[in-house]
């Protein structure tokens, strides 16, 4: 771009009532974004299975009082399985909190698409906010609310855990930047957006711990490095000091489940899910992935605007902390593009904890973060461009974006498999006791499984069920001559059986169905899922982070008064 150069004043202080209808307007826009399934139904596909499979048994546990069970009870047919120790728990505690209150699972969807919409959306507005315009800031709320890979997460994939972490994901840069700036010990915001992306999903928080130490390195001021370094990681310790009933659990028992160590699934293997690295569509994962980075640069590629810019000179019109936060989120753009492609491949083979994310393309979400951001930076730029007769220039620039949006609604969204409400109902109702992910199944289990018709087995001896519940059971066996029982539950080893006060042996059998070790007189058994002391002392270290995440927060507010 050529001309006089560009004036980009300092952004005046805006009103308040401004500043609302701003507000107002960012839920509006991310609302509509959901109008598609309120209209014609809940997208759908096979990883609507699996998170139901989880919600379905959350709400029941809700019901009773308990708000983190540890055994899946009702999946395979009721032998159960591990998964609600793995798989973090906070989209499906949503989602079945929100069914208690709205009284049926298909509103509650709803309900949770259109939330986790609008805080993505304000999210992005609040961070932009720290740079620019409140007006511009609006857009760049809308530009990440229509972003090709976070539509696909909803309408395509149904990634509804990621789904939710990219509600949360831009209120770490949000905080980020606000710790980089005003060096406040007190700035909580950081360490609670940390624990909901911990309880939310797992791979995002590890992309987004490297993004954002990044974004921190690259922020940092000059003269305040060690204080503020030291305030993001008390952030970052007291975050993971609340949500260790969670990650210690999940990193101490994972050699209890299969994952992918008994018969491993190609197709989340990282190295063949780069960006890039294929254009064959037999890798179906990574062609979509491709066709989704190349709407997403004819979305953003406008962003760079803001550096071709005549009025170079003119940044030093926004304040110097705005440079410095563009700077760090053009840093870490660049990362997310490096990490999505084969170029990071020695990065990614040196740490096992990113090989465990599975699929590289999963950055384009932090890709569209971040560029949204950018974007609306540059709005100022082809203001200016404009101004200066530059409409060609500005044309390409609108029409690929066009062009971008066009392609998500005529695919992403209109392509998308939709069930009604009494299809999504049915669909629910099949869902218990159906199997569940081989992943989650503990490591002694061996296909075939025996298909069991009680859930107690003891060969001929009289049997009587007498409680039945997912983490307590009570049996009673009458005299004969078997010394073992069979469980139609999965040997875990926090089974524990007794009788009569003395623990009785537990083993797992061929196919690892719980075995127990029973006397040959009548006797009466009880069968308990047994939390270990260290899952107590994980949520008494938890109780305590959030108890001086409470602290911090009440002193903020009373030096404020």
């Amino acid at each position: 771009m050529e001309g006089p150069p560009l004036q980009v004043p300092k952004m005046p202080r805006t009103p308040n009532s401004t500043k609302a209808r701003h507000l107002l307007l960012v839920v509006l826009i991310s609302a509509a974004v959901i109008a598609p399934a309120m209209v014609v139904g809940i997208p759908s596909n096979r990883d609507l299975y699996s998170h139901f499979r989880l919600a379905l048994p959350f709400y029941d546990a809700f019901r009773t009082g308990d708000f983190y069970p540890g055994w899946l009870a009702e999946s395979n047919s009721g032998y159960g399985d591990a998964s609600f120790r793995f798989y973090p728990p906070g989209f499906h505690q949503l989602i079945a909190g929100l069914r208690l209150i709205s009284g049926n699972w298909y509103l509650a969807t709803l309900l949770v698409f259109t939330l986790l919409s609008v805080l993505g959306s304000l999210g992005v507005y609040f961070w932009a906010r720290e740079f620019i315009s409140s007006r511009n800031a609006v857009w760049a709320s809308v530009f990440y609310a229509i972003a090709p890979y976070h539509l696909n997460q909803l309408y395509q994939a149904f990634l509804l855990p990621e789904y939710a972490g990219a509600a949360v994901l831009p209120f770490l840069f949000v905080f980020v930047e606000r710790v980089c700036r005003r060096r406040s010990p007190r700035d909580i915001g950081l360490a609670v957006s940390y624990v909901v992306l911990v309880f939310t999903h797992l791979p995002l928080t590890v992309n987004a711990s490297i993004a954002m130490a990044v974004y921190a390195v690259v922020r940092l001021e000059r003269d305040n490095k060690l204080s503020t370094l030291a305030r993001l990681v008390l952030a970052i310790v007291l975050g993971l000091a609340a949500s260790a009933s969670y990650w210690t659990t999940m990193a101490t028992e994972l050699k209890w489940i299969r994952a992918d160590n008994i018969e491993p699934e190609p197709s989340v293997n990282y190295r063949l899910n780069f960006l890039l690295s294929t254009f064959s569509p037999e890798n179906l994962n990574v062609w979509w992935m491709n066709i989704l980075l190349l709407s997403s640069l004819a979305m953003f590629w406008p962003a760079l605007g803001y550096f071709w810019s005549s009025g170079l000179a003119a940044k030093s019109e926004f304040s110097v902390a705005a440079i410095r936060g563009l700077k760090a989120t053009t840093v870490v753009l660049v990362l997310t593009l490096f990490m999505a492609t084969p170029l990071s491949l020695p990065v990614w083979n040196l740490l096992p904890v990113l090989q465990a994310t599975q699929f590289p393309w999963r950055w384009l979400l932090i890709t569209s973060v971040v560029a949204s951001v950018l974007l609306a930076a540059a709005i100022p730029s082809w203001e200016h461009a404009l101004r200066i007769g530059r409409r060609k220039l500005v044309l390409v620039a609108a029409g690929t974006m066009a062009i971008s949006l066009a392609f998500s609604i005529a695919h992403t969204v209109r392509e998308a498999q939709w069930l009604t409400r009494p299809e999504f109902e049915q669909i629910l109702k099949e869902l218990r006791g159906s199997q569940g992910s081989p992943q989650w199944w503990p490591v002694w289990v061996k296909e075939p499984i025996r298909e069991m018709n009680l859930p107690v087995k003891a060969g001929d001896r009289e049997l009587k069920v007498t409680s039945w519940f997912p983490e307590f059971r009570m049996f009673e066996l009458g005299p004969g001559s078997a010394a073992e029982a069979r469980i139609r539950t999965f040997f875990y080893p926090h089974w524990k059986a007794e009788a009569n006060g003395q623990s009785l042996a537990v083993r797992p059998d061929s196919d690892g169905a719980l075995v127990i070790s029973v006397p040959v007189n009548a006797v009466s058994v009880s069968l308990k899922f047994e939390e270990p002391v260290r899952v107590w002392v994980a949520r008494a270290i938890g109780l305590v982070g959030w108890i001086l995440i409470g602290l911090l927060l009440v002193i903020k507010s009373g030096l404020k008064r």
